[in-house]
């Protein structure tokens, strides 16, 4: 599962809107619009940061080293990528 889908599963599960993702997120001290959530749910932009990942998983209870891996996957580059799965 790709990262975009993994994050829509999550909002979709967690029964929240985007706006209450966001604001849940902003007492994280974390700021992200709607507007950018939404294109990240629907994968229109690469994921977001590691910090970012790690707070979105907590607010909507899920797994945060799925998110995080998931993003990982989508943006270091595939032979790094090889290379990690292959060392461990």
């Amino acid at each position: 599962m790709n990262y975009a889908q993994l994050l829509s599963n999550g909002i979709e599960k967690a029964d929240l809107t985007l706006a209450q993702i966001c604001r849940r997120l902003l007492k994280k001290g974390i700021k992200l619009e709607k507007t950018m959530l939404s294109k990240l749910k629907n994968g229109r932009i690469p994921p977001a940061k590691d910090e970012v990942n790690i707070a979105i998983a907590e607010v909507l209870e899920m797994d945060p080293n799925q998110l995080r891996i998931a993003a990982a996957k989508e943006t270091i580059p595939k032979p790094l990528y090889k290379l990690i799965r292959e060392v461990g």
